[in-house]
């Protein structure tokens, strides 16, 4: 795993590859005398013939005299600078991270912009980690080249600036964590697998692992989830991740996510056709995974509850069926009406217990939960609803910052009416228009007055048809929608 540090030592400086930062009006006077004299007549006979022009997106490889302590220059593009972001310099970043794995080299040092501030420094981090990974877990024969170090040049603020690498570095691991597991395939992540993988992190003596096994939930009066996961063998699990990083009598943040690890359907069984991609229905709850991982990390002033709902929906003789009427942990009760829409039945059972047993003030949940959100929004949006307008507000501006994209729908009273049935409380469905809301109007039968957010992830919890491509998400899944939760839990939950 790539190791990132400052490096403010340039005089000797030894490296396979020199990467610079230049935006367009810069070119001109283009310059690494600052470092080495090696590249600057090469730089002038570049730019008078326009080979390079730093459009953003831009590279030019230029090469050393064999012996040099610097191999290689590469100048890239960052375009016009009061059009640069963070979301841009992830992507661009990691351009320079495909192109020295492509020359098969394992080191690289970075000289940043003039004045990059902690975002741009965060989101580099964060390019050069996200874009050097690769799940290649059952891969015998693959010949890769693996970056170990990237040095970023920077004279001043050193401590500050390794902090921000640091900080970067750990949630972009979480990320990269929740990666794996996401792409595991289904015979190597049962629930159980999932529960064993989730006690790993009570290694911190500050976080508690508790998984609540098929007994203990016929206690509590957990039917929801019991119901989905009655169909498989693997038996299912409700997984409680608590991290106090306060000493207060303080309310939690509680984040609940679904890993189904499987989806078939169950009786209302899926087509064939990329049923494979049913491993990726666990992502929700791997993020939340990854989430714990990161605040622990972190080690945050806060407390912050993790809740993981986790079955293999399968159809068997055991499995439940359309008609049947669940009693949920609330004691409201759901007319099934499709079991390929479980991951709602499993999801406001944990919601449900979540207020009850911790009393959060803000509790968000993350879910592959519906098609409609990829009709509505398309592969490269998140969905998000939710009863409270400044949580919602803070998720979207912490979003816009990570560039992990959400859109709010609405949820209003009208869309409940269509999930009323005439033998229970509710149905599980509530027909073809407005899927996604429904799913969330579903939801919100079982968190009460708790401030509440649920995003549906189903399009961009893993890169599928018509994904947009970045750079630092490659094929599989991309964890989206951590490094969001944890920024708005940073900034709302550190020591006054």
């Amino acid at each position: 795993m790539v190791v990132i540090e400052v490096e403010n030592n340039v005089s000797s400086l030894k490296t396979q590859l020199l990467v610079d930062c230049v935006f367009t009006d810069e070119v001109s006077s283009l310059s690494l005398s600052g470092i080495t004299l090696d590249f600057d007549p090469l730089i002038r006979e570049i730019i008078a013939s326009k080979e390079f022009n730093a459009k953003s997106g831009s590279i030019c490889l230029i090469h050393n005299n064999a012996g040099s302590n610097i191999k290689r220059a590469l100048l890239l593009g960052l375009g016009d600078k009061k059009n640069f972001n963070p979301e841009k310099m992830r992507n661009l970043i990691g351009k320079v991270v495909n192109k020295s794995k492509e020359l098969g080299i394992n080191e690289f040092a970075l000289i940043p912009f003039k004045n990059m501030d902690q975002d741009h420094l965060s989101a580099t981090v964060e390019g050069i980690k996200l874009s050097d990974y690769s799940f290649n877990n059952y891969k015998t024969d693959e010949d890769k080249t693996d970056l170990n170090q990237v040095r970023i040049l920077i004279k001043n603020d050193l401590e500050k600036n390794q902090n921000i690498i640091h900080d970067s570095t750990i949630v972009s691991d979480a990320v990269i964590f929740c990666r794996n597991l996401s792409n595991l395939p289904p015979n190597d992540c049962s629930p159980k697998d999932l529960a064993n993988f989730s006690v790993k992190l009570s290694n911190n003596q500050k976080v508690k692992v508790r998984i609540i096994e098929n007994g203990e939930m016929e206690s509590y009066g957990l039917g929801g989830i019991l119901a989905v996961g009655k169909g498989s063998s693997s038996s299912p699990k409700l997984i409680i991740i608590e991290y106090s990083g306060s000493t207060k009598n303080e309310k939690p943040i509680v984040i609940v996510g679904k890993a189904v690890t499987f989806d078939t359907g169950g009786i209302s069984i899926k087509p064939s056709e990329k049923m494979d991609e049913m491993k990726f229905d666990k992502c929700g709850g791997c993020n939340v995974l990854g989430i714990m991982k990161a605040v622990s990390g972190l080690n945050l002033d806060n407390n912050v509850i993790g809740i993981i709902p986790s079955v293999e929906n399968m159809p068997s003789g055991s499995s439940y069926r359309p008609g049947d009427i669940i009693k949920m942990y609330n004691r409201k009760t759901v007319e099934v009406l499709n079991t390929d829409a479980e991951g709602r039945i499993i999801l406001a059972d944990a919601l449900a217990f979540a207020v009850k047993t911790f009393q959060p003030k803000a509790i968000i949940d993350m879910a592959t939960l519906t098609g409609a959100a990829i009709i509505a929004l398309g592969t490269n949006v998140a969905a998000m609803m939710g009863n409270d307008k400044e949580l919602v507000t803070k998720i979207i501006e912490y979003s816009n910052q990570t560039g992990e994209k959400i859109w709010e729908l609405p949820l209003y009273d009208e869309y409940k009416e269509q999930l009323k049935s005439s033998n229970a409380d509710m149905k599980n469905i509530g027909g073809r228009s407005a899927g996604a809301i429904t799913a969330g109007a579903f939801l919100s039968n079982f968190v009460d007055e708790t401030p509440w957010v649920h995003l549906d992830i189903a399009g961009t919890a893993w890169n599928q048809e018509g994904t947009q491509e970045k750079t630092y998400n490659p094929k599989g899944a991309t964890g989206f929608g951590i490094r969001t939760i944890v920024k708005y839990i940073r900034n709302n939950n550190l020591k006054k």
